[in-house]
């Protein structure tokens, strides 16, 4: 599934935190079996080269407003260390019922700040091996996705686009495609949107042509509730800090009186 805006900030924002710490990360890996799909997951290697290194695992799973934090969506929380990452306004109101364990990064204006400690899990859920065979898989994945941006999608021609989107849905790969185009080439997407409406594509094409339109409209509809979001959490803070301001004015007037 494509991601909000905010989203994609705090991922940025969440891989410049780690580097500066010296760790290495990745977005979206996935574990074996039923375990789902981590947000990002980074690893710090502890030691040095004669004594050896000891790799501490992390795992973020990232929320971006209350229906995303209490949503049913599992979370993969297989590390020694877990955190949830939140928009600071969201993470004052969720504040009670995230789990001792866990800690907590905040978001703001392009920062991450860490707000809760998490508590150190004694051991990994998962193989560390197979863990780390999946971080690799996912780097390998987003270095392809960095040299395809170098492309962009002005050197394919409508005929090569279709017959790529054609292949990619026979294999089950459509929502790939989609998310890819969408999301990594993000200054073609509306020759890619257009290449999907034009009159000349085939009859075979309207089906995933609506599938695709129906899915930007999804995502759009998502931007829209998370604005509406900080809309009202806006104007409710204006009004706190109003009320506050004549609850200090009337005590000015009572010590005046």
């Amino acid at each position: 599934m494509s991601k909000t805006s905010l989203t994609k900030d705090i991922e940025k924002a969440l891989y410049d935190y780690c580097y500066e710490l010296g760790h290495i990360a990745v977005d979206e890996v996935t574990m074996p079996g039923n375990e789902g799909i981590v947000d990002t997951l980074s690893v710090e290697m502890r030691g040095n080269r004669s004594k050896g290194y000891e790799k501490i695992w992390r795992f973020y799973e990232i929320k971006v407003s209350k229906q995303d934090f209490y949503s049913k969506n599992k979370l993969t929380f297989l590390g020694h260390f877990n955190y949830f990452v939140l928009p600071v306004e969201l993470y004052e109101v969720v504040i009670a019922d995230i789990p001792k364990h866990i800690g907590v990064l905040t978001y703001s204006k392009g920062n991450i700040t860490a707000k809760k400690k998490p508590i150190r899990q004694k051991e990994l859920i998962i193989n560390e091996e197979v863990l780390f065979r999946n971080l690799v898989t996912s780097m390998n994945r987003e270095v392809f996705k960095a040299k395809q941006i170098e492309k962009g999608l002005s050197i394919y021609n409508t005929e090569t686009l279709m017959k790529e989107i054609v292949k990619r849905t026979a294999k089950g790969k459509s929502d790939f495609l989609v998310d890819f185009m969408l999301e990594t080439y993000a200054e073609d997407k509306n020759k890619f949107l257009n290449l999907l409406i034009d009159s000349s594509v085939s009859e075979d094409y309207k089906e995933l042509v609506l599938s695709v339109l129906s899915q930007e409209h999804k995502y759009l509809k998502e931007d829209v509730v998370l604005i509406k979001e900080d809309y009202r959490e806006e104007r409710r803070l204006k009004r706190d800090a109003w009320l506050k301001i004549r609850q200090l004015e009337n005590q000015l007037k009572e010590i005046a009186n």
